[in-house]
């Protein structure tokens, strides 16, 4: 079917760009991409695929239903499931070669009870307070090297790594991370200082890789960065993957008190040229964008005005050449979609993944 509403358009270029400069920051570690929730929204097929045939060879996913689908899909390296796969499922672990994060003694047993291999990663919480072995404080070190220890002699798992997450690294005096770096490493000391390796030790997610270099660590976990945004202020040069543009599918002349969209909130003071583009909130173009936002087309910046309407959006367009059937870019290479996000006081995270819920067509260019 033609394309006659809304274009996403996945610029594969970019997301390799990124890559490469994140393997850059990093050239002494291994870099995971993140790939969880349809790779933010990108299509999480396409660009793992894409990714592998570029030499990744490690992705990570929330739950095993992910990994599955890049399974099937020939991605065959490493799949990390942050998340926790249930008892019924276990056995799908050992069938499509994955690993499966562990965060506790209890959870692994369950594991190595199903008596066949299974490959984990250990995660600990060090101030996240989401998934892990609880490591919030010095006085608990003992008590995880202990546990970790009990799962590492565990018989019939192959664990791989450990790992914990970083919860506010994109802060600008961040102690806390520090602290956190602090309890890992201690911890990881005393336990390879019984003799256990870890093939993958690794703490930094997108934030970490741009602002720590833990030089004891063997791997990074590249999440929204991949992408092209990088959650704190960077100098690298990170290119945005995704580009959303919108079909311009009305041109009208109003005169002075017309009004535009539901409430009439908006009054024209003067004769406008008043265009309308085919996204609305049930495209993903949230109702609150409205108000102060924009769209962009050649050097122009065209203000949206009135409410948002669930399948269109007008924009006031001066005399500027635009036609029925033009595009116009919602965010992308000419707007950064950070502009969005803070004008509703969200993340570009949500923003991206919510598009990819309600997305009309993806095209992916290399």
């Amino acid at each position: 079917m033609k394309i006659d509403r809304v274009k996403v358009n996945i610029h594969l270029d970019n997301l390799l760009h990124n890559y490469r400069l994140l393997q850059r920051l990093n050239s002494n570690k291994e870099v995971m991409a993140v790939v969880k929730a349809d790779a933010y929204g990108h299509g999480s097929v396409k660009c793992a695929r894409f990714l592998m045939e570029n030499n990744c060879k490690y992705f990570a996913v929330t739950e095993l239903k992910e990994a599955i689908e890049l399974r099937k899909a020939g991605i065959d390296t490493d799949i990390l499931i942050f998340g926790k796969t249930v008892k019924e499922n276990l056995n799908l672990l050992f069938k499509y070669n994955l690993t499966q994060t562990v965060d506790s003694f209890k959870y692994a047993k369950s594991l190595d009870n199903e008596n066949y291999p299974i490959k984990t990663q250990i995660i600990l919480d060090t101030g996240m307070s989401r998934l892990g072995i609880y490591l919030h404080r010095l006085q608990d070190v003992d008590n995880v090297k202990k546990e970790i220890i009990k799962i590492l002699n565990l018989k019939h798992l192959d664990n791989q790594g450990i790992y914990t997450h970083f919860p506010s690294a994109d802060m600008e005096d961040d102690k806390f991370t520090i602290n956190q770096l602090y309890l890992f490493n201690k911890v990881l000391g005393l336990v390879e200082n019984e003799g256990f390796i870890f093939k993958f030790k690794h703490c930094s997610n997108s934030a970490g890789i741009i602002k720590y270099r833990e030089d004891n660590l063997s791997m990074v976990r590249a999440g929204i960065a991949l992408y092209g945004y990088p959650p704190l202020v960077s100098e690298e040069n990170f290119k945005p993957v995704m580009e959303v543009l919108a079909k311009v599918i009305s041109i009208r002349e109003i005169k002075p008190g017309d009004s535009v969209s539901y409430g009439r909130v908006y009054q024209a003071k003067k004769q406008e040229r008043i265009a309308t583009v085919a996204i609305g909130y049930a495209d993903g173009y949230s109702r609150h964008f409205g108000k102060g936002d924009y769209f962009c087309y050649k050097d122009y910046r065209f203000p949206v005005v009135g409410r948002v309407c669930m399948g269109a959006t007008m924009i006031k367009i001066g005399d500027a050449e635009l036609k029925v059937g033009d595009y116009v870019e919602v965010f992308g290479n000419k707007k950064s979609l950070d502009e969005l996000a803070s004008r509703v006081d969200t993340i570009p995270y949500e923003l991206l993944t919510n598009m990819a819920k309600k997305r009309a067509n993806f095209q992916y260019k290399k």
